[in-house]
């Protein structure tokens, strides 16, 4: 009975851990965004709330888009003005505060491109690797110039898709720095032309040249006269 009953608990806490395991993979990461769009077309455009971006984890891609309310009649007619105008539209999420005030990711997209997908579109959310926000971007249809019914232009059908961005590996600039020192000292020490005499160079093959001449002439002489003294005894 004690072999079974160990491997239950063992069963259970492995079950309690993988599901304690994927809770936190799904909600890493987990951040409410404020987004915030304007159909105006000045320097200076008003922004109003247009809904929420809940991201519930960065590494798995999972994030959802809540409308604030439907788009109203007063936004449906801005959005059609600005169609006819060939405007843009914009949307925008606040960051951080700092003391020059609020910090913000915008981009914006042509106004006809919206109103011809019926609100339906794809924001790209880039975050780096601890969640902090780095920028957005929006994508969808290309203006063709087709007429939508009011009835079309009433809730937004947003996917919203996070983009992770990697840092790359820093460059060893250290490493490479000394690399080109070492380049340049042995470099230097190849173009530097060696100013030393013929003796200063060579002194060691030629001490013992003259060494052995000198020997050689003095031994010579002594076999002449030897050889001399041994012709006259034989006359």
């Amino acid at each position: 009975m004690a072999a079974p009953m160990k491997l239950f608990f063992v069963a259970i806490f492995t079950i309690i851990f993988g599901l304690t395991a994927s809770f936190d993979d799904e909600f890493e990461g987990s951040r409410t965004l404020t987004l915030e769009h304007s159909f105006d077309q000045g320097q200076d455009p008003v922004f109003t709330k247009r809904g929420t971006v809940v991201i519930r984890s960065v590494q798995s891609n999972k994030a959802t888009f809540s409308q604030l309310t439907s788009l109203s009649s007063e936004d449906r007619k801005l959005l059609k003005e600005s169609v006819k105008t060939d405007g843009i539209y914009r949307i925008r999420i606040p960051i951080r505060e700092t003391e020059e005030g609020t910090v913000y990711v915008s981009t914006f997209t042509k106004a006809c491109a919206i109103y011809e997908s019926g609100l339906s579109e794809i924001l790209v959310i880039s975050v780096d690797q601890s969640g902090e926000v780095l920028g957005i971007s929006i994508a969808t249809r290309y203006c063709q110039g087709i007429h939508v019914p009011s009835s079309n232009l009433s809730d937004w059908n947003t996917k919203v898709d996070i983009s992770v961005t990697v840092t790359g590996p820093a460059p060893d600039t250290q490493s490479y720095i000394e690399k080109i020192k070492r380049d340049e000292q042995e470099k230097a020490k190849g173009s530097q032309a060696d100013n030393r005499s013929f003796f200063s160079k060579y002194w060691m093959y030629i001490v013992p040249f003259v060494i052995m001449m000198f020997i050689m002439q003095s031994i010579d002489p002594q076999q002449q006269q030897g050889g001399g003294s041994g012709g006259g005894g034989g006359r």
